[in-house]
């Protein structure tokens, strides 16, 4: 046997056992992420008695009164339709802002086209953190009580989302090939057929994968909210899980605690389940230009 050969053994045996190794790794990191969501959710069935029992093991029945008392005593319900409205109208707002600014950042040439994908550039390096007590007293200043509205927090995270969206889709729609808008000129098609026949089709994984990260996001937020929401009828599901956990401790409930928690996280969950061939292509261009 040649050193060639045993050299080509000793490298195919040293990947297969990194390969298997990495897969141990692997394993073992996605264990410890998962346990704790399945440890939630079956502990979110279990009697105060039976959880202060019982902590680690399996519920002996189902009880769903916790889901019960989060949903009503806790007002899950109304903190999950705050926080519904909120991530969709910012959906809305985002992908009208998003698309048309990067098509016109893409395909049309201006003096300050440079100047615009500059100032988005540096806008999305700054975080949202350092500028957030500045909006908030500049907001207060304007009119007192405006920063405790859902409308408002539309706004802000919109804003906010904006230029990292603008700076991904526009190096998108610049893969767009020119030909297609110029035949669809000289057909006589106006810059709305244009946008919404040509543009939007070519640029869809990536803009429904913009759109559905930033719902995700906009879900799960809770720094902004919670500088700006001071009424508990504005509340979103994260202030209001941190407001349910105080009530329902206090008297040992924790598995009315887990149970919201399930119900906070489970319009997320079914998103990506539906929707994770999506999220994975959707940073794949190839996918929107044929």
């Amino acid at each position: 046997m040649s050193e060639r050969h045993r050299l080509l053994q000793r490298e195919t045996a040293g990947t297969v056992i990194s390969r298997f190794l990495l897969r141990i790794v692997l394993y073992f990191w996605a264990l410890t992420i998962l346990f704790p969501v399945v440890w939630m959710i079956y502990s979110s069935f279990k009697t105060p008695k039976e959880f202060m029992t019982n902590v680690w093991g399996w519920p002996n029945d189902i009880y769903l009164v916790n889901y019960i008392k989060a949903w009503i005593k806790a007002d899950i319900s109304k903190y999950v339709l705050n926080t519904l409205i909120l991530s969709v109208c910012t959906v809305v707002l985002y992908f009208l802002f998003i698309s048309t600014t990067s098509y016109v950042l893409a395909k049309y040439k201006f003096k300050l086209n440079r100047f615009f994908r500059g100032f988005y550039f540096i806008a999305m390096m700054i975080p949202s953190v350092l500028v957030l007590v500045p909006l908030y007293f500049q907001l207060e200043s304007l009119k007192s009580g405006i920063t405790d509205n859902l409308f408002t927090l539309i706004i802000v995270y919109t804003v906010q989302a904006i230029p990292g969206g603008i700076f991904l889709l526009t190096g998108f729609m610049k893969g767009i090939n020119n030909s297609f808008i110029e035949a669809a000129v000289i057909d006589g098609a106006n810059e709305w057929k244009i946008y919404s026949n040509i543009v939007i089709p070519f640029t869809k994984p990536v803009l429904f994968f913009l759109c559905l990260t930033n719902f995700m996001s906009t879900w799960n937020e809770y720094t902004t909210a919670l500088t700006f929401l001071t009424s508990p009828e504005n509340y979103t599901i994260s202030i209001g899980v941190q407001r349910m956990t105080s009530i329902f401790s206090y008297d040992n409930e924790h598995g009315a605690v887990f149970a919201g928690l399930v119900i906070s996280m489970l319009p997320i969950l079914i998103l990506y389940a539906i929707f994770q061939k999506q999220i994975l292509r959707g940073t794949d261009s190839s996918e929107g230009l044929k």
